[in-house]
């Protein structure tokens, strides 16, 4: 559970962001502002410049559950969503004060169609293997190591977002949370 977003690492979408940059309207959130709600279906796609967004999901004794982030230079969206137009199932909400580059998820259709199919395979593999990780690395490894690896991959994560945050993203209750940092810096 190293990074949040592995598709960044894998796939040159320098394209994709400059098509945001240009194309789209600069839209600022504050904290607690949707981007997206869950029962909505996804219309656009953004690239965030500033701050960062949450993905959340709802559970069955409806408690806000925290699946992903997107930070600055990361995009923000549900392109699968999009195409099947299902509503998103989750929402994305800012985390903060917030900027973002936003198009219409057509815009985004258009020139990956343009691009070709093998470009529109990486992106749906790349997303795959960033989501299988993350199920995967839930299982492997404990707590501890999946707040570790989150704060080595992400220092600046403790002064962006609360610890409640990281502690639904890593799978722990904010008790657990403050008792594993407890542990490894003790003062």
């Amino acid at each position: 559970m190293a990074d949040p977003n592995l598709y960044l690492d894998i796939l040159d979408l320098s394209e994709i962001r400059t098509l945001c940059i240009e194309k789209g309207h600069r839209r600022t959130y504050a904290k607690g502002e949707c981007f997206l709600g869950e029962s909505e279906v996804p219309r656009e796609l953004g690239l965030v410049e500033n701050g960062y967004f949450k993905y959340t999901v709802n559970t069955s004794d409806r408690t806000e559950k925290v699946v992903g982030f997107s930070f600055a230079g990361d995009f923000i969206g549900h392109i699968n969503y999009s195409m099947l137009r299902l509503p998103a199932g989750v929402s994305i909400v800012a985390g903060g004060p917030a900027t973002a580059h936003v198009i219409p998820v057509n815009d985004f259709l258009e020139f990956a169609e343009g691009k070709g199919l093998r470009f529109c395979i990486n992106i749906e593999v790349a997303l795959f293997h960033t989501l299988y990780t993350r199920y995967t690395d839930m299982a492997r490894h404990s707590p501890r190591e999946r707040y570790l690896k989150l704060t080595e991959q992400y220092p600046q994560l403790l002064q962006l977002m609360p610890l409640r945050d990281i502690a639904s993203y890593i799978g722990v209750t904010p008790i657990h949370l403050s008792r594993l940092r407890r542990h490894l810096h003790p003062r």
